[in-house]
């Protein structure tokens, strides 16, 4: 069902649900700052963080009064704080970011451009991501998708790709709400009424099942190869601990663990605790969807020898350290007993090697999918440079078309060759300008 929206200036509510990330929040309400488009609301809710958040927010809320401030109380997680914040858009529609996150110049704007031009209630873009300074690189990167156009997904495709390829976060036409996708609250509504605590996220963690339910919920849905939102990924970033061996990551993934222990994964999954292995975090968005009744969805059956398979490989890339992996293979083996698969299970650990940690590249570079540009060499510091840095490059990008390359080397070729006539340059350059006001007499 299409949500034909005929206010040319619809609300739009971007929700920050936040815990302990001021120094980089200062910097993701810069970006909502600066946003020329008025019916907006910038909701901060807040998870009862130790450091100054409340101040940072105040502080911003003074200057622009789309800003709120909205304190939990008590710590409640991450899926409740998503829950809260997101209950607190009005009508129009909504985005998620985190508290290190941003949006791009004049982001909303295009947001609003497509949704009303499609009248479709679901847009998804491939969000650029700034690496702030040491995380991956000492000095910082900022990662630019190659994507152009605007087209129509076809949803049932995009949910059999993810039930074949069982990788949510790589996929770019994701629609998911955190970062990179907006829906229509109507649509969210929707998947609220199919659930039986009338809850929008059903999974202990919110970012890709938002994508994978709400893709259900329409027959097609827009994707824009133009940016309207930046991921930032900083030393807060909960899925960087996940990764990390220090002693600090391993305390904040634990008490993660904690929070989210109320809310295993789908009982296909041996209603197991969360695992950050994004291949059993796919399958449970696409089962626990799949369970909400009426829920339009399709894709095909969970093969869980793929799932065990591709989950090994996960452990085998040499990210984790050897308790991350000893907790992960526990985890993996229930789900192989549940469906039988015990000694194939086996099998695969036994003939599995794991690799050495690969390296990020470092610096400015280009490769098939991206750009990759040194952040510190262009004095990228935060998500707020970052974002006019993104912005600036892909238009760039745009710009710097095959056909506007042809062009640009035929003019060239043209103009040496006329050069060497009896003209002059100067010449030359006198008649191209002459030209254009000769013809508008």
């Amino acid at each position: 069902m299409e949500h034909r929206n005929h206010d040319k200036a619809p609300l739009f509510t971007v929700v920050i649900p936040n815990k302990n990330r001021a120094a980089y929040l200062h910097h993701t309400l810069r970006t909502c700052m600066m946003q020329d488009y008025e019916p907006l609301e910038v909701i901060v809710s807040d998870d009862n963080s130790t450091d100054d958040a409340r101040e940072v927010v105040e502080d911003a809320s003074g200057r622009d009064s789309r800003i709120r401030f909205l304190p939990l109380g008590p710590g409640v997680g991450m899926r409740d704080n998503f829950e809260f914040a997101l209950r607190q858009a009005k009508p129009g529609y909504v985005i998620a970011l985190g508290g290190d996150d941003g949006l791009l110049p004049d982001g909303i704007k295009g947001m609003r451009d497509i949704l009303l031009e499609t009248g479709l209630e679901l847009l998804a873009w491939p969000a650029p991501t700034f690496c702030y300074p040491g995380v991956f690189a000492p000095k910082g990167q900022l990662i630019i998708r190659r994507r152009r156009g605007l087209k129509i997904v076809d949803s049932r495709q995009f949910l059999h790709r993810q039930a074949k390829n069982l990788h949510y976060i790589t996929d770019l036409e994701s629609p998911m709400l955190y970062v990179k996708g907006v829906a229509s609250t109507l649509l969210i509504d929707r998947v609220r009424e199919r659930s039986p605590d009338k809850r929008f996220y059903s999974c202990p963690t919110p970012d890709g099942y938002s994508g994978i339910v709400l893709a259900g919920e329409v027959a097609g849905y827009a994707f824009s190869g133009r940016p309207f939102s930046i991921y930032g990924l900083s030393p807060a970033s909960q899925g960087l601990a996940y990764l990390s061996n220090s002693e600090k990551a391993k305390t904040q993934s634990e008490k993660f663990y904690e929070d989210t222990a109320i809310k295993p994964m789908h009982r296909e999954l041996a209603e197991q605790p969360y695992s950050p292995l994004i291949t059993l975090m796919t399958a449970d968005y696409l089962l626990t969807a799949k369970d909400l009744p009426g829920w339009p969805g399709e894709f095909p059956t969970i093969d869980y020898r793929q799932v065990l398979t591709n989950g090994i490989k996960e452990l085998a890339h040499g990210m984790y350290g050897d308790e991350r992996i000893s907790r992960e293979l526990a985890i993996l083996n229930q789900i192989a007993e549940k469906h039988g698969l015990g000694e194939f299970y086996r099998e695969k650990v036994r003939g599995t090697n794991r690799h050495r940690k690969r390296s990020h590249f470092e610096g400015t570079g280009i490769n098939a999918r991206a750009f990759l540009l040194d952040a510190d060499k262009y004095n990228i510091h935060n998500i707020f440079d970052a974002s006019y840095a993104a912005q600036y490059l892909y238009q760039g990008y745009l710009d710097l078309s095959i056909a506007s390359l042809g062009k640009i080397v035929f003019r060239s070729v043209m103009y040496r060759f006329r050069s060497l006539g009896k003209g002059s340059p100067l010449a030359v350059q006198s008649e191209d300008w002459v030209k254009p006001v000769a013809n508008r007499k």
